[in-house]
């Protein structure tokens, strides 16, 4: 990757910083667009990470801290979290890990930041703002309140996902590689089963913690049923995958009548449960009639 130094390295961290600079002034004086800056800073802070040295990342997350101090409950909630997160991807770049995980681990890095923003501007600004935002959403606040956790998850996976795409597409031209191709099935299988296990769990605990947990579920699932769609009998897998998922549906609606209210959210988990049954059918397929590992033929 080309990597820049010197005043070329000062120079691209100051653009960047005065890109941040004009998003947050936009954001701070027009009302409803802040989703923008929380997509775009993560990108932003994860392309300084990658093109500069340690001494130039800190200049730039400096200045886009005192920056952002026009706005402080912004910078406490969206720009410190979006940063920090921008940074630690491009580290975990850096440090060659799977793409999976970089997004998973990024997401709970930036969700963790903004659950200690949220109460941190409750603390500072008497701002309830789990309460703020079910309001500019228009949602119920009691059922919000639950959600709440879930929601930034998937705001975060959102924001890490899009820098993700971007990155991986028009870095590659730098002749970056990335790891995309490691074979993850089996670490993936664990993770979901995992999810949803920890899911069931949490049910009569934290309702928070748990829609938080379906959330995971159902990235970890999604991982999974690529895996699985990768499969050399590809047509075979969609049609019974696909199958699952259909009965998986007509059983949510039957059973979610039936069901405590405490209990349905969980009704949801059948799915990515599909896919675990798949992958249990796809690994007991390759030992017993293919008699090979799982982790060298399950793609083409």
């Amino acid at each position: 990757m080309k990597k820049y130094d010197g005043v070329k390295a000062l120079a691209f961290s100051a653009i960047i910083a005065a890109i941040c600079l004009i998003l947050i002034l936009i954001t701070t004086f027009t009302t409803g667009i802040g989703i923008i800056l929380m997509l775009v800073l993560p990108l932003c802070a994860a392309l300084v990470t990658l093109h500069v040295s340690y001494r130039y990342q800190l200049v730039y997350v400096i200045a886009t801290l005192l920056m952002s101090l026009i706005n402080f409950q912004l910078a406490i909630f969206v720009v410190f979290p979006s940063l920090i997160s921008g940074i630690i991807f491009g580290l975990l770049i850096k440090k060659y890990i799977q793409g999976y995980y970089i997004i998973f681990i990024n997401a709970i890095i930036l969700l963790l930041l903004q659950i200690g923003g949220t109460y941190l501007i409750n603390v500072i600004y008497n701002i309830d703002m789990i309460k703020s935002i079910g309001q500019l959403l228009k949602l119920d606040s009691v059922g919000f309140e639950k959600i709440y956790f879930l929601f930034l998850f998937a705001i975060s996976l959102t924001e890490i996902s899009l820098t993700y795409l971007i990155i991986t597409n028009e870095l590659k031209k730098l002749n970056y590689e990335f790891n995309e191709k490691m074979n993850q099935f089996i670490p993936i299988l664990i993770f979901t089963s995992l999810s949803i296990i920890s899911s069931i769990i949490f049910t009569n605990i934290s309702p928070l913690i748990t829609y938080l947990l379906i959330g995971s579920s159902f990235y970890f699932g999604v991982v999974l049923a690529f895996y699985i769609f990768s499969f050399y009998k590809r047509k075979q897998m969609i049609i019974m995958q696909c199958s699952l998922y259909a009965l998986c549906i007509i059983a949510i609606f039957i059973l979610f009548s039936y069901t405590p209210k405490n209990y349905s959210p969980l009704l949801f988990l059948l799915i990515p449960f599909s896919e675990i049954l798949m992958g249990i059918f796809i690994i007991i397929y390759q030992k017993i009639y293919r008699k090979s590992n799982i982790s060298e033929s399950i793609f083409d």
